[in-house]
């Protein structure tokens, strides 16, 4: 499965990489995916998590890679039981802010193989809501 999805983050591009790397935050603002994120190791252009991620109703193990390009590109190869994924993030300057836009290429395997529809449903509608629930984050943050 791949599929794009863009949103307006009205805030500085360097204020939404910061905002996007601050990764043990996720839980605070996400109502949607990252129910605990612990940063296992972070180096000066990567980071490596550890996270509790619920998707199709089931509490998962979720690791992730991430690879900075700063302030322009997150790449992220992450994994949760039979499925993997690797997620482009860039983050694009506009008058209005930053357009944050998301790669995301996943393979299911294994029992969301045999539920692949449903999970790529699932894919679709919990991204636009977390990068939604992400912008309404930095936007209130930046007007603090």
């Amino acid at each position: 499965m791949r599929t794009e999805y863009s949103q307006l983050v009205k805030a500085p591009r360097e204020r939404v990489f910061q905002a996007f790397t601050d990764y043990e935050a996720y839980p605070t603002w996400d109502p949607v995916i990252f129910k605990r994120v612990t940063v296992t190791e972070r180096g000066a252009n990567t980071a490596r998590l550890d996270a509790e991620v619920k998707f199709m109703g089931l509490k998962l193990r979720r690791t992730e890679k991430h690879l900075l390009t700063p302030p322009e590109k997150v790449e992220v190869d992450g994994s949760v039981r039979d499925a993997t994924n690797t997620t482009v993030w860039t983050l694009k300057t506009v008058p209005e802010g930053t357009m944050l836009t998301a790669m995301l290429e996943i393979q299911f395997k294994g029992l969301l193989k045999l539920l692949q529809p449903v999970a790529e449903w699932q894919m679709r509608t919990a991204l636009p809501e977390w990068m939604r629930a992400f912008a309404r984050y930095v936007e209130a943050a930046q007007s603090n």
